[in-house]
């Protein structure tokens, strides 16, 4: 691969034997790991005046466009790793889907929607925590996907009597939305109102590529509560074999954890992993 910095004019190959493997102990017993191969950049020409024009002329505007096409890919990318990392770190297990029956097509009215949803829940959740990803309907109207802890059966009430949880949370989203017409999704809360913290955060995080796949103007499509993701920490090998950092990358996963994903890319130059606690009582198969 080949790369242009003003002028000059640099080659990348893959250096061999040298990895840097990157592991994450993101909490809540869920573990990630990248091994990615190192890349060596050798400058291998300086264009000339002429040539630079020609470039210019011929590919200008094409290369400008690609720029930003490959600028938002990367945004959105890093928007469903954060995502996910976050998901797991807090130890989010429920789906809570807000919805609207009116056709709102603003997503920042939608966004101030959802905060001083989340303001209110506090009232009556104190330390209420939440991972949340914008989607839009068919119908073009946007509704929101919480990664949130499990609720509890009842809450209280203004005259101290106790309320189902759910019917406290679908009052508060109808008195924020008013006339919009706020709903809890109940099919969805069914099917996943509880699920291991993994697989909810890759439910939550697809919808970070979904906007860029379908064609429209990148714009920061989740909202979460104030957290801090545990530094990763990163060790280069150098005249190491991939098979040896790829069982030392499972090894990272640890004892009592199973292997939720595992992932080599066709060139075998990226190995990913992630793990999560076992549940109590589950039947462990190594890794």
């Amino acid at each position: 691969m080949r790369r242009i910095i003003g002028r000059d004019v640099f080659e990348g190959k893959p250096i061999e034997g040298e990895y840097t493997l990157t592991v994450h102990e993101l909490g809540c017993g869920h573990r990630e790991a990248v091994l990615s191969q190192a890349v060596g950049w050798e400058h291998v020409h300086t264009l000339t005046e002429h040539e630079a024009g020609y470039l210019e002329a011929k590919y200008g505007a094409a290369d400008a466009e690609e720029k930003r096409e490959a600028n938002l890919y990367r945004s959105a990318r890093r928007a469903k790793t954060k995502v996910r990392r976050l998901v797991k770190s807090m130890g989010l297990d429920s789906l809570l889907t807000l919805t609207y029956k009116e056709n709102l097509q603003d997503i920042d009215t939608a966004k101030a929607h959802l905060k001083e949803f989340v303001r209110r829940v506090r009232r009556v959740l104190p330390g209420f925590a939440y991972v949340a990803a914008f989607e839009r309907q068919h119908r073009g109207a946007w509704h929101m996907h919480l990664a949130v802890h499990r609720l509890p059966q009842n809450l209280p009430a203004a005259n101290g009597v106790k309320v189902k949880s759910w019917s406290v949370i679908r009052a508060i989203w109808r008195s924020v939305t008013q006339e919009l017409g706020g709903n809890i999704d109940e099919k969805k809360r069914k099917r996943w109102s509880r699920q291991s913290s993994a697989k909810l955060a890759g439910y939550l995080s697809k919808y970070m590529l979904k906007a860029y796949h379908e064609g429209e103007a990148w714009a920061n499509r989740f909202s979460a509560s104030a957290h801090t993701l545990p530094e990763a920490v990163r060790q280069v090998f150098k005249g190491a074999a991939l098979a040896d950092l790829i069982a030392l990358a499972y090894a990272f996963a640890g004892d009592g954890q199973c292997a939720i994903t595992t992932y080599l890319s066709r060139f075998g130059d990226v190995f990913y992993i992630a793990s999560e606690s076992a549940p109590p009582g589950a039947l462990l198969v190594p890794i």
